[in-house]
């Protein structure tokens, strides 16, 4: 009976815990707590902490419709992916959640397979139901149906991929940097022979990369060939390909650097059927430092991106945008990429 009184002292409509309650308990105005539990910038951190605490206590859960009435927001995020399968992408989108957790805001999320059509209708979906803003991971981002959806003002970030002939908020890595480390250090094994696999054409990732490579090449005298220049897709039977058409070469690379680290471990597998030993017969980079990366025996020496940390940069970008009520000037954020040195690459063999 005790406990049944004290529920009935806490909850105020139809046995229901209220913002009421909450800002009893917490000791605060009603306005506080509703900003608080909203992400109002301007609330202290240790004040929203006590909000949360309290309605934690009381078993207080935001009404969601209520909210976005009144706030005229759905509290829902879009997140499109290229390809959901790739192990690079979870931890992407592990950085988008953790801000969206934060925001009290839901994430829907559609996978396109890169295939631009499917985007289309993926987006015409999200934004149909009214989402607060799209996170567009590895998008197509310049063709005119895909702006002309962008453009119907929701706000979006382009994370990993960046449209070359508009000014967009857009989150990335620092390709000279990554692409640059990994040449030096095949140059610094004595390679002289150096070959790459190329990611999407209509990629600005990948031809930022494709840039750095060269760039990378000339520093240290090496030989520019477009025979070691091959296209891939970032998918292991894309590397795997690319391995084959290589290795057929009577003059091929004496090292690799892959679009990423699937396609890293399609050249492993293509170098396993013709009878090639890493790092003995050739050198091999990948990108991206996925788990399995380092496990024996794939030991890929690889360039790392902050997958997480940029999924999270993007996100708070996002939801910046959403706050304000004027269309704020397009930020970009780059981040750093580090070379990991593991057992796929070492001294180039003698010719």
């Amino acid at each position: 009976m005790a406990k049944k009184a004290t529920q009935n002292k806490l909850t105020s409509h139809n046995g229901k815990v209220s913002i009421h309650d909450v800002a009893r308990e917490a000791g605060v105005a009603l306005s506080t707590v509703s900003n608080a539990l909203s992400g109002k910038d301007y609330v202290r951190e240790t004040t929203r902490l006590k909000v949360r605490e309290a309605a934690e206590k009381l078993g207080y859960r935001v009404s969601v419709v209520a909210r976005s009435l009144r706030m005229k927001r759905t509290f829902t995020l879009g997140v499109l992916l290229a390809d959901v399968a790739n192990p690079s992408s979870p931890d992407f989108l592990r950085g988008i959640e953790d801000i969206a957790d934060q925001e009290q805001c839901g994430l829907l999320v559609c996978n396109t397979d890169g295939q631009l059509e499917k985007q289309l209708t993926q987006m015409r979906v999200l934004l149909d139901r009214r989402v607060d803003g799209l996170v567009l991971l590895s998008q197509h981002c310049q063709q005119p149906a895909v702006r002309a959806l962008l453009e119907d003002g929701t706000p979006f970030v382009m994370l990993q991929r960046r449209s070359l002939q508009h000014e967009d908020t857009y989150v990335g890595a620092n390709n000279d940097e990554g692409i640059g480390a990994a040449i030096k250090h095949l140059a610094g094994l004595g390679h002289k022979r150096i070959g790459l696999i190329r990611g999407p054409r209509d990629s600005s990732t990948a031809d930022e990369r494709y840039d750095a490579y060269i760039e990378g090449l000339k520093a240290h005298r090496l030989e520019i060939n477009p025979q070691w220049v091959i296209q891939g897709d970032y998918h292991v039977k894309g590397g795997y390909d690319a391995g084959k058409r290589f290795f057929a070469l009577d003059r091929r690379p004496t090292a690799i650097l892959a679009a990423n680290d699937m396609s890293a471990i399609g050249v492993m597998n293509a170098a396993h059927e013709a009878g090639l030993k890493i790092p003995a017969d050739f050198s091999l980079i990948g990108l991206d430092d996925i788990e399995m990366a380092s496990f024996s025996p794939i030991n890929l020496t690889t360039i790392a991106l902050q997958r997480r940390e940029m999924g999270a940069a993007a996100t708070s970008l996002l939801m910046k945008m959403i706050r304000q009520k004027s269309t704020p000037k397009p930020k970009k954020k780059i981040f750093p990429m580090k070379l990991i040195v593991r057992g796929s690459t070492g001294p180039a063999k003698a010719d």
